[in-house]
């Protein structure tokens, strides 16, 4: 199967059918990588200038009328309740100084409340000898005041298998946690974002929590420029390789 050529001038562009599908199919690939990460480029600059704007903002004071937005993630703030030792959620695949561990998720009764409303980020804890024996993880009895930052729980690229939201274990080992998921699960009215407490507050593990994401704006604008740098190159080499200069008496020259 032939291409039709097309001429430019005293150029003539005749490229051959199977290396043109591939081009076809390589091109549009490279340029959907590099707009891909300019716009996580642009998702990780936003999220660093809303961390460093919730640093100039008063701290929160969660309450049983607290309504959360958007720009509420990552503000500063403090409760006053008491811990639900009944459950606990371990999220696995956590990383502290290159070693596997989990954070700990411990229900909240918010003061004035009769519900968990808020799920506490208490920090990491490590492994152990063996998954298959989690740790023992006791909690602050009565009342506590807390203090910390408003988060998602990190997320993990790829989930096997279905999350156990529905389980009733005191300890419960989950690859993701969805904290609306888990409320609608367990039929708790939980606040959107959980407190990371901060270091060294009651109930508290290893804290282990950065303001500052593993892979800022700089390194995929980086990346971007190497997938549309890839692009540019095969469209040269494609348009090169196929392009031919007609000899002088009217018939194609031959490629050096």
């Amino acid at each position: 199967m032939k291409i039709p050529p097309i001429r430019l001038g005293p150029y003539r562009f005749a490229p051959a059918f199977w290396p043109s599908v591939a081009f076809a199919l390589v091109f549009p690939v490279l340029l959907g990588l590099g707009y891909w990460q300019t716009e996580r480029a642009g998702a990780k600059q936003e999220m660093e200038e809303q961390r460093a704007a919730s640093d100039i903002i008063a701290p929160l004071t969660l309450g049983g009328q607290t309504r959360l937005t958007e720009e509420d993630r990552y503000r500063a703030a403090a409760a006053r309740g008491y811990f639900v030792a009944q459950q606990q959620w371990l999220l696995d695949n956590r990383i502290y100084r290159g070693q596997a561990g989990y954070h700990v998720f411990t229900p909240f009764v918010l003061d004035g409340d009769d519900r968990p409303r808020l799920l506490i980020n208490r920090g990491w804890v490590a492994v152990g000898a063996s998954r298959e024996f989690l740790p023992a993880l006791p909690v602050p009895e009565g009342m506590v005041s807390l203090s910390g930052r408003l988060d998602s729980p990190a997320s993990v690229g790829l989930i096997v298998g279905e999350v156990p939201l529905q389980s009733v274990a005191d300890k419960v080992l989950v690859q993701s946690l969805d904290i609306a998921a888990l409320g609608v699960a367990r039929g708790m009215d939980l606040l959107p974002y959980a407190l990371v407490i901060d270091d060294g507050e009651a109930g508290g593990l290893q804290y282990d929590w950065s303001p500052i994401p593993e892979m800022g704006p700089e390194k995929h604008l980086g990346y971007a420029v190497q997938w549309f740098g890839l692009a540019v190159a095969l469209l040269i080499i494609y348009v090169g390789v196929n392009t031919r200069r007609d000899g002088g008496d009217g018939e194609k020259s031959v490629q050096a």
